[in-house]
């Protein structure tokens, strides 16, 4: 049966009946046959093949992805022969994205094996198991597979699937739930007002592009995974989230979890965690986060009900959302290649007894961008700190940072605060640090990362560190440079680069003239020129649309608990220390004129 066309999209619908399931195939080929009603192994099997589509996948490709046979796929499918243990069903569940269903259906066969004589009711008709699959599916709208699968209930109680070609979809810029809507059909259980009840995933999702959240199915005891966006070189953080009712007493926050059994449960897990707290203020929520780690240490027992204490700071807004984005995003792309880039870092070594070196990111090679980004960083400072004695005069600062993402490695990699403790304790007076903004990088950054990018800036602030601004986006190919004013340049970029590094010491004439110039240029007409750190880090939230006074006041109230209690890093290379420093100083300036 054929709906029609839409966007470009054709729409076909196979019904799933008692009398069996007919996949939908391609012109000329002859449909296969499946009744997953007819056992809890041809249930699982049907729900594999589902599956294995969604995600564009062919059966020798996932046979790949499981480390098994082609012929053994079959099996599984046909419902022949299940898998046989539940290390190859977690292989298949893993390598098909479906958290845990292919899990619950496959334990089902364990418990029809033992009771065969009686009907559970936990075990699920054709419809139920169809329905059920509907968060499954649609995390596969995300995969690189062709179609996407979305259930509905006919008026005579049929179960569909309608089958969407996603790339089609994604030509015409249609997003999945609107292009479902267009053609009349209900978005995912996942998005489901009724799943979502004190409101949190509306709230987020519309507060942060790029935030995506899902339901776990079957939960196991948490409510939302949450990914996190990554960037232009962050690769995305996925946290596990459980919400719950909260109230406000004065500045804490009471969150209330009535199973004690399944919030121990979730707490105890080692991955990354958050436990959210909705407060109903005349009916909106506000939001409250705490770090799953911190939870944990928190937890008090009464009467059969869990209670945590967070403190009223940890709301979420985009000052916080930013941090978590920020720490996240770093600390688990670190902590993947810990070991492969520590031993990197001692092989590349070597370079520093040269003077000058451009290395590129083949030189590490499997190491993921965001370690790339802190090798680079780490080796920059370090010869920044060596030739820093050397420079016959007071040199000024060049920084490449454009954006929350890269500036907020100041605050975030282990070796960047201290670097800057370090620079200015070995020039013994105050400096400058040019940055270069132009108008169009703010109007496309997010006011999370615009925060984060304030931030940075008045962590050198805090240091005695003069931060300069233009606007003007000839200078943007300008590297990261430290200028003795016409005498000797030293070049140290990481940000933005071809490689990993580019570092020098040079004299050259036409070097270090280029460099003079440009950030005399920038010394006399910064666009957040004052006298004093606070009426520039004033003209800098104006320019960068933030409001003076709430930041005060946010980073005035996060100062007193820190940023640890909100996330916590994981990673040995990151660090919480200069956010925290940048927030109390920020904290203590003035709100007024």
């Amino acid at each position: 049966m054929i709906f029609g066309d839409f966007y470009g999209c054709s729409v076909s619908v196979g019904r799933i009946q008692r009398l069996g399931y007919m996949r939908r195939t391609e012109m000329g080929q002859r449909p296969i046959a499946l009744t997953p009603d007819q056992s809890p192994q041809h249930r699982l099997g049907y729900a594999i093949r589902t599956l294995r589509e969604a995600r564009g996948l062919s059966m020798r490709q996932l046979a790949d992805k499981t480390f098994v046979s082609h012929s053994k796929v079959q099996r599984w499918e046909n419902g022949a022969r299940p898998p046989k243990d539940r290390g190859e069903v977690d292989l298949i569940d893993q390598a098909l994205g479906s958290g845990g269903y292919l899990v619950e259906l496959w334990q089902q066969i364990g418990r029809s094996v033992a009771e065969p004589n009686h009907v559970s009711d936990a075990v699920p008709h054709v419809s139920d198991t169809s329905a059920s699959l509907a968060t499954a599916l649609s995390q596969a709208a995300a995969s690189d597979g062709e179609g996407i699968f979305v259930p509905r209930r006919l008026d005579d109680g049929t179960v569909v699937l309608v089958a969407l070609d996603r790339r089609a979809l994604l030509r015409a810029g249609v997003g999945v739930s609107a292009a479902v809507a267009v053609a009349g059909f209900p978005e995912p259980a996942s998005a489901a007002v009724a799943e979502d009840p004190f409101g949190f995933a509306r709230s987020a999702t519309e507060s942060w592009s790029g935030l995506r959240l899902s339901r776990p199915a079957p939960e196991f005891g948490v409510d939302w995974h949450a990914l996190l966006p990554g960037g232009r070189s962050m690769l995305g953080s996925q946290l596990s989230l459980q919400v719950h009712s909260a109230r406000a007493e004065g500045g804490r926050v009471i969150v209330s979890m009535p199973d004690q059994r399944r919030a121990e449960d979730f707490l105890v897990r080692p991955h990354r965690s958050l436990l959210v707290g909705a407060v109903d203020t005349g009916g909106v929520s506000k939001f409250y986060a705490l770090d799953g780690r911190v939870a944990r240490t928190k937890l008090k027992r009464a009467g059969g009900v869990c209670e945590v204490v967070a403190p009223a700071a940890y709301e979420l807004d985009d000052l916080t959302y930013g941090i978590m984005w920020a720490v996240s995003n770093y600390d688990d792309a670190l902590q993947a290649d810990d070991q492969l880039l520590s031993e990197t870092r001692s092989d590349l070594r070597a370079y520093e007894r040269l003077s000058a070196s451009a290395v590129s990111r083949e030189a590490a090679p499997g190491l993921n961008a965001v370690a790339h980004m802190w090798l680079g960083s780490d080796f920059c400072a370090r010869h920044i700190l060596r030739a820093l004695p050397d420079l016959p005069t007071t040199p000024a600062f060049w920084t490449r940072e454009q954006r929350g993402e890269e500036a907020s490695a100041w605050m975030v990699f282990d070796h960047k605060f201290p670097y800057l403790r370090q620079t200015t304790k070995a020039l013994g007076s105050t400096s400058t640090r040019a940055f270069c903004i132009p108008e169009d990088v703010v109007r496309s950054s997010p006011r999370h990362e615009r925060i984060l990018l304030f931030l940075a800036v008045a962590l050198m602030e805090s240091m005695g560190i003069q931060a300069q601004l233009t606007a003007d986006p000839a200078y943007e190919a300008v590297e990261g440079f430290v200028v003795a004013p016409g005498r000797e340049a030293v070049i140290a970029n990481w940000v933005r680069g071809d490689g990993m590094w580019h570092v020098d010491v040079t004299a050259r004439p036409s070097i270090v003239r280029e460099f003079t110039t440009a950030a005399r240029d920038v010394d006399a007409g910064s666009i957040t020129a004052a006298s004093t750190a606070a009426g520039r880090l004033r003209a800098l939230s104006q320019y960068l649309e933030l409001p003076w006074s709430w930041l005060i006041e946010r980073c005035n109230q996060l100062a007193r608990y820190g940023s640890s209690g909100l996330i916590q890093s994981r990673s040995r290379l990151v660090s919480a220390g200069g956010i925290d420093a940048a927030c109390t100083y920020v904290g203590s300036l003035p709100a007024d004129r």
